[in-house]
């Protein structure tokens, strides 16, 4: 019997930063979902429940902020991990994204092996990595 995949549910609209994201986990055993937005995050939400959310703070409509505020409030997201990866580094909206469960805030420009990393400490997972991932030096971010 094979384990079942995780869902992580990435929503980032810059495209070539959900496409990074695409790279990184491409070996990882997870089905990624991404939506560029909040509003179409939602819609995935009514079919799927992520194991792990990959979260930007700087979305069209509303904020990652804002969607994160909502999505606390279902209980049966209440234990479900988001990291956030954003560009937005103001201490106060960093400490109200901890107050509402972030297990990681990481900065952008972010190194693709600490985020893979992160994601593997959050979800209990690891893969084999093949090529130019294996080779980045360690990173503090």
């Amino acid at each position: 019997m094979s384990e079942q995949r995780k869902v992580i549910l990435s929503i980032e609209d810059n495209q070539d930063i959900a496409n990074l994201i695409r790279l990184v986990l491409r070996h990882a055993p997870i089905e990624l979902l991404n939506a560029p937005s909040g509003d179409e995050a939602w819609q995935i939400l009514d079919d799927k429940t992520p194991d792990l959310i990959l979260l930007d703070m700087m979305l069209p409509g509303e904020t990652g902020l804002d969607f994160l505020e909502k999505f606390r409030k279902y209980p049966k997201y209440a234990e479900t991990p988001v990291m956030v990866v954003s560009v937005r580094a103001d201490t106060s909206y960093r400490a109200r994204a901890h107050e509402l469960g972030v297990v990681r805030y990481l900065l952008k420009p972010f190194s693709p092996a600490v985020l893979r990393q992160e994601i593997q400490q959050a979800l209990g997972i690891s893969w084999a990595e093949t090529g130019r991932l294996t080779r980045l030096p360690p990173s503090d971010v």
